[in-house]
């Protein structure tokens, strides 16, 4: 199955500071919530995933798709209440650095959250290593959802 973390980007701010808001829905049928707990709750890794796809795709608009974001460390993530399947989820980041393009490697630092309504699902600062891929145009990649 191929998964899909951002269903749509629903404000993206590329300015200083950069943000995103993306929102998402696990269906129960989804094979992710075949685990220990079932369909009851979506794993802490899946909303996990949901932050740092909405980092990275945030960090990736901002560098204008000329490298590609991958998540290096997560020096500080909270999980405050579980994740029903079927609920709307909002994610946000917002990039708090960038280091200078010209040292080759760019890292990447945002903060984030996902929410439920009023409840915080999530919430961290995620750090990315963002490269260059010689010989490929990421630009055709286009939009997450």
């Amino acid at each position: 199955m191929r998964y899909r973390f951002v269903d749509g980007v629903t404000s993206l701010e590329l300015g200083e500071p950069s943000r995103i808001e993306v929102i998402k829905v696990f269906a129960a049928a989804n094979d992710v919530f075949s685990g220990p707990a079932g369909s009851r709750r979506v794993p802490n890794s899946i909303v996990l995933e949901l932050l740092a796809m909405t980092g990275g795709y945030l960090a990736f608009r901002r560098l204008d798709a000329s490298r590609l974001p991958l998540l290096v460390k997560t020096p500080e993530v909270r999980f405050e209440a579980p994740a029903r399947p079927g609920d709307r989820r909002v994610a946000r980041a917002e990039l708090r650095g960038l280091s200078d393009p010209r040292d080759g490697v760019v890292m990447a630092e945002a903060s984030g959250e996902v929410v439920d309504g009023a409840t915080r699902i999530a919430s961290g600062r995620l750090l990315y290593a963002c490269v260059a891929l010689p010989g490929i145009d990421l630009r055709a990649w286009g939009d997450p959802a």
